[in-house]
């Protein structure tokens, strides 16, 4: 659906595309709460799934349409930071709703009911101003509007770029990465923690600070990254990204337990380094999509990242239960490592043109 939604956004512009996923993602939260079925639950979550994938397709199309060339960089880090501090900032005011509601007098399931519908009302107002205040139309000024046979063209053949080929590896990582440090960081504290004698709760409660820690560290390394990308060659921006990343995560071999405090600045590493490939790829897809096939192109790479963040779950998982937790850390140093190497033979054979010092487009072919 995120391609899909992408090739949509080429066609009748990115306005209808983001009111639309935001639309149907207040209308997911207002259901999800009163579902009484597996099967409703279900239907109430493919509804939010498919407004998600329509913000997730068009938010980073929104983000590289509106840039020049010499400033992507520095906008899609301050992006990045907005993003992650929406969602702590939200989930921490929200997640004490039901609390309150409860302290109110009501009981757990109507104050779950309320939390999440106050989520919808404030979604759907988000949607109304985003109706009035993003531009209509679409960035490209040919009335004659890309047919959907010339976008699903262009999304299967913008691969033959090997900047886009990277990119799209590059943003499979991206959301393996962000996946990983979610899921197997807070997991492998609850393993140690047992092995400590703690409880899950106890565990969790110690490593929320090294979460949080990390975090507000790698805010401040997205700008300094955001700022170095705009000054130097992108593909060279996304080697960095990589050899960062190689060397971030297979320094967990060195960490016996989130839990110990002396380890966080292995964990440090990780964050900075998943949060600078995030503002790599995007800079460098934005770079090299096309204006007339933007989103198509950012959608595909948008599907990608979908890809990364199962193969990430499934294969990190497994390994979790095989090699120990620091194996899902090991899988992305190998795949950061093996990007790296792609990256190089592009940043020699194909390294694009540079828009540190002036404006211009980004040029179409390979």
């Amino acid at each position: 659906l995120v391609a899909f939604f992408g090739m949509l956004s080429d066609r009748i512009g990115r306005r209808p595309v983001m009111v639309f996923g935001t639309v149907v993602v207040a209308l997911g939260f207002a259901l999800y709460p009163y579902a009484t079925s597996i099967n409703e639950l279900f239907i109430y979550r493919a509804i939010f799934a498919i407004g998600a994938a329509a913000l997730s397709a068009v938010l980073a199309i929104i983000v590289n349409d509106y840039p020049q060339e010499r400033s992507r960089g520095k906008l899609i880090s301050v992006h990045s930071v907005l993003n992650a501090l929406g969602v702590a900032v939200f989930a921490t005011l929200l997640g004490r709703l039901p609390t309150v509601f409860t302290n109110n007098g009501y009981d757990p399931i109507t104050s779950g009911q309320y939390t999440m519908l106050l989520v919808a009302a404030l979604t759907f107002v988000s949607g109304m101003i985003f109706l009035r205040g993003l531009k209509g139309g679409t960035p490209e000024k040919n009335p004659n509007k890309p047919s959907l046979r010339e976008l699903l063209t262009v999304g299967l053949e913008s691969a033959r770029n090997p900047r886009i080929a990277l990119a799209f590896g590059a943003t499979l990582l991206a959301r393996a990465d962000v996946s990983v440090n979610g899921i197997f960081i807070s997991l492998w504290a609850v393993t140690s923690g047992t092995a400590l004698g703690l409880s899950a709760g106890e565990a969790i409660k110690r490593v929320v600070l090294v979460i949080v820690i990390t975090n507000l560290l790698s805010i401040i390394w997205a700008f300094i990254f955001g700022s170095m990308i705009d000054r130097i060659n992108r593909v060279t921006a996304m080697v960095i990204a990589m050899a960062l990343g190689t060397v971030a995560y297979g320094s967990m071999y060195f960490v016996d337990s989130p839990l110990d405090y002396s380890n966080l600045p292995f964990f440090i590493l990780i964050s900075a380094s998943a949060i600078g490939t995030v503002i790599a790829t995007s800079s460098l897809i934005g770079q090299e999509a096309p204006m007339r096939q933007r989103g198509t192109v950012i959608g595909v790479s948008a599907f990608f990242g979908a890809v990364g963040i199962l193969a990430a779950t499934k294969f990190g998982g497994q390994l979790f239960d095989t090699v120990g937790p620091r194996g899902p850390f090991f899988l992305i140093a190998a795949a950061h490592a093996t990007l790296l190497l792609a990256a190089i033979a592009v940043r020699i054979k194909s390294p694009g043109q540079f828009f540190g010092s002036k404006v211009t487009e980004p040029e179409e072919q390979p």
